[in-house]
C-alpha cells in the first residue's frame, strides 16, 4: 500500500498509538515500566494479528475525528488487509479498503466501484524494498533510540504502575498531568503541532492524485493551534496476557492552546487499540474477476503517479 497517501486513514490511528508509545519507550527501570516495555516488544514481533484501532478527536467538546480501523495482517508473503472508517467534524465520512495480496496492493474506496491497484513492480523503491524483507529495523538504531529516550525522559519511570491479574496477566497504568509532563516532551509535543498547522496551507493532491481519499477535508477538520500549546495530560493504560502479549490498550491526552485568533482551544485525543486472534488471523481478500479495475504506476524518479489503462 502506498503509505504517504493512501495509508493516510490508517495512519491517523496507528501512528498515534506508536507515538504514545514511543514516547515512554525507555524510561527506566521501574518494576512497572520493565513489564510494559517488554510487552511492547514482544507485541510488536507478532506478525499474524488481528487489531482494532480507534481514534477520536475533540475540541472544546466537539468531535473533531474519528477513525474505526481493522487491520488484519496475515504473517505470509506480507499478506494483509485492512478497513477504514473515517468521520470528520464536518459528517463527511470516508470508507476505505485495502488489500494485499498476490504480489499487489488494492485500495477501494465506498463512493467508488473502481478498484485501484499498485503492481508490486510500479511501487517506489522503498515500497520494493519492504516487500524483500529488508524493513527490518537495525538492533543498534533501536537501542540508540532508547537511549536518547532515556536520558530526555527520566524519572517518568516512576509513574507507571502495574497490577498482576488472574492467569498471569497484568494491568499497567500510566497518568501524568500539569507539571509532571516532561518539558522536553510538551516542546516536541508544541513543535509537532505548529508544524502541522503551518502544512494546512501547504497545496494538496487532487483527490484522483491520493487514491480517492480526500486528505483534504481530513487535514482540515484538525485543530489549528498556533501558540501557548501545552500538553496538559497524559494517561496510558494496557492489559498484558500471560504470553506478554498487550491485548488492549487504550490512551488520553489533552492538549491546550490557542489559534491564530486568538481564542483558547481544549483538545482531547483518544486512542484505543485491541489485539485478537493472535496467530489465527485470515486476511480478507478480493477477487477483481468481473470489477472495475484501474492500474496505478509509480514514476521512481519524479515519485509522481502515472495512471494506467482502465477496464
Amino acid at each position: 500500500m502506498n503509505k504517504k497517501l493512501a495509508m493516510l486513514g490508517l495512519g491517523v490511528a496507528v501512528g498515534s498509538m506508536m507515538l504514545v508509545t514511543s514516547v515512554y519507550a525507555g524510561v527506566g527501570e521501574a518494576p512497572g515500566y520493565e513489564a510494559f516495555k517488554s510487552a511492547v516488544k514482544q507485541t510488536a514481533t507478532i506478525k499474524n494479528v488481528t487489531r482494532q484501532v480507534n481514534v477520536s478527536l475533540q475540541d472544546n467538546g466537539a468531535s473533531l475525528l474519528q477513525v474505526k480501523s481493522t487491520i488484519k495482517t496475515g504473517g505470509a508473503d506480507h499478506a494483509g488487509s485492512a478497513q477504514v472508517n473515517v468521520t470528520s467534524g464536518t459528517n463527511e465520512q470516508q470508507t476505505i479498503q485495502f488489500y494485499s495480496q498476490d504480489g499487489k496492493q488494492i485500495v477501494k474506496t465506498a463512493d467508488s466501484d473502481v478498484y485501484k491497484v499498485i503492481e508490486g513492480d510500479n511501487a517506489p523503491s522503498k515500497f520494493k524494498g519492504h516487500n524483500k524483507g529488508n524493513h527490518t529495523p537495525d538492533p543498534e538504531v533501536i537501542s540508540e533510540v532508547e537511549n536518547v529516550v532515556d536520558t530526555l525522559v527520566g524519572n517518568l519511570k516512576n509513574y507507571v504502575t502495574m497490577d498482576e491479574t488472574a492467569g498471569n496477566g497484568k494491568e499497567i497504568h500510566f497518568k501524568l498531568s500539569g507539571s509532571q509532563i516532561s518539558p522536553v516532551v510538551n516542546t516536541v509535543g508544541s513543535l509537532v503541532i505548529k508544524h502541522g498547522v503551518m502544512a494546512k496551507d501547504e497545496p494538496m493532491p487532487t483527490k484522483a492524485n491520493t487514491l480517492g481519499i480526500d486528505l483534504a477535508t481530513l487535514r482540515n477538520s484538525l485543530p489549528q493551534l498556533s501558540s501557548d500549546i501545552s500538553m496538559d495530560a497524559v494517561e496510558v493504560n494496557a492489559s498484558v496476557d500471560e504470553d506478554d502479549h498487550i491485548t488492549s490498550q487504550s490512551a488520553q491526552i489533552h492538549l491546550s492552546g490557542k489559534d491564530a485568533q486568538g481564542a483558547e482551544h481544549d483538545v482531547v485525543l483518544r486512542i484505543d487499540m485491541t489485539l485478537s486472534s493472535l496467530n489465527s488471523t485470515t486476511p480478507d481478500t478480493v477477487d477483481l474477476s468481473g470489477k472495475q479495475v484501474e492500474n496505478v504506476k509509480f514514476d521512481e524518479l519524479s515519485g509522481h503517479k502515472n495512471w494506467g489503462d482502465k477496464h
